[in-house]
């Protein structure tokens, strides 16, 4: 898996403290709070049976878009590329969410705490800023779609300082 598939999955972690005007305990809700525990098991039993995933922004990256269908193709998705980094905490901050006919759009703040070696940083861990755009669909009380739209730029950045200031080795 590639660094910056990995960069977007991190971004996109995490869980909602404080969801605005989207209704408290709403499955929406649920799914990121299992996301951001990583709790694979509760997320995947959360996921209908035909769940899409999708980042589309991954491009910014001269990669492929991110799509994912189903609940083990998606769970282990997420899974795998956390374990593969190092992911040890997750955090959202909610800045706006509503819901309309189904679907919960919620702009987050994000920042997620990785394992240093693995962007070159000679360091236990570092962290990651950034924002989301996450737009879920619940239907029948199921996540049938989940889209990503990640702005990376804040988080690649960050890493490219700090592999400036405590890189491994030689860095472009």
């Amino acid at each position: 898996m590639t660094k910056s598939v990995i960069l977007g999955l991190f971004l996109q972690l995490g869980a909602v403290h404080a969801f605005g005007a989207c209704p408290e305990g709403s499955a929406a809700q649920q799914y990121l709070r299992a996301i951001e525990t990583m709790n694979w098991s509760q997320m995947e039993s959360m996921l209908a049976e035909d769940a899409v995933y999708t980042d589309p922004t991954m491009t910014y990256f001269d990669s492929d878009p991110i799509h994912r269908e189903g609940p083990r193709n998606i769970v282990g998705f997420w899974r795998s590329s956390s374990e593969e980094s190092g992911t040890s905490n997750i955090s959202y901050t909610t800045t706006q969410c509503f819901e309309t006919a189904g679907y919960f759009v919620v702009n987050l703040d994000i920042d997620v705490r990785v394992a240093g070696a693995y962007w070159n940083v000679d360091k236990d861990w570092i962290s990651l800023p950034g924002k989301v755009v996450s737009i879920i669909r619940v239907t029948d009380g199921k996540v049938s779609e989940h889209h990503d739209y990640v702005e990376y730029s804040s988080a690649e950045n960050t890493v490219k300082d700090l592999q400036k200031k405590y890189g491994l080795h030689e860095v472009e």
